[in-house]
């Protein structure tokens, strides 16, 4: 029997695109039995939304999961649900250390997490993707991609999150729409490489095509661009910025 209005707090750690997928992640908690609390003390379910960059960070993702662990224990947390780059790196290994963790998901598992939380099957035309900003209004990120091609000796995200899968122009023109609509006013544009972005789509677009089109909302005001490999900063992305009236 799923009790009612089971109270949750999500701990986002690492960067904006670990964010926009907590994001998400509350946006398919909207309209289930579940309401969210900024109050951990009085939350009764803990996610961890990990991060597994480095080392320090992985330290933290450890850290946070052990005393929600610790938690579970004492006070009046019964479910502790780990997620995110670590988990997705490490799954056996925090399941072993931890066996205070009930559920272990990757970064992209939002369906299913929704569905352990409240014990139902959800189809995948549900509203998984509104999401539930946790920012102010004014101004959100917009994840473009997923992924990354690069294969730098220092970083592991290709490991944890795969070779970079971008999303179509009309997908992304659609979720900016939405969220200028609601209020938003700058959108900070994110992937893992964004210069590289629309390289592995069919019919080759690229960053300077997304600008393009983004530039024509009316009412956005402000585009930055994070998370841009010089290496693939092409004469064409720099023009479209040139000519573009939003880009900061």
């Amino acid at each position: 029997m799923i009790e009612n209005n089971k109270k949750l707090n999500l701990i986002s750690l690492g960067c904006a695109k670990n964010l926009v997928d907590s994001e998400i992640l509350l946006g398919g908690l909207k309209k289930t039995n579940i309401s969210v609390t900024d109050n951990i003390e009085e939350a009764e379910t803990i996610i961890v939304n990990t991060c597994g960059f480095l080392d320090i960070a992985r330290e933290e993702s450890v850290d946070t999961i052990l005393q929600a662990a610790q938690m579970k224990k004492e006070g009046a947390l019964k479910e502790l649900v780990v997620m995110g780059c670590l988990s997705e790196r490490y799954p056996d290994e925090l399941k072993n250390e931890i066996p205070e963790v009930d559920r272990i998901f990757g970064s992209n598992d939002h369906k299913q997490i929704v569905s352990f939380l409240t014990g139902k099957d959800y189809a995948k035309d549900d509203p998984l993707f509104f999401r539930s900003l946790m920012t102010p209004n004014h101004y959100a990120y917009i994840k473009i991609a997923e992924g990354c091609d690069n294969a730098c000796s220092f970083c592991s995200i290709p490991l944890m999150r795969g070779l970079q899968k971008s999303r179509s122009i009309p997908a992304i023109m659609e979720e900016a729409e939405r969220l200028v609509m609601n209020g938003t006013k700058e959108l900070l544009v994110i992937a893992q490489d964004t210069t590289s972005y629309g390289y592995d789509l069919p019919g080759k677009v690229y960053l300077n095509n997304l600008i393009k089109e983004l530039n024509t909302i009316n009412e956005l005001e402000w585009i930055r661009i994070h998370y841009a490999h010089p290496a693939h900063l092409s004469q064409r992305i720099i023009d479209s910025i040139a000519e573009s009236e939003k880009v900061c």
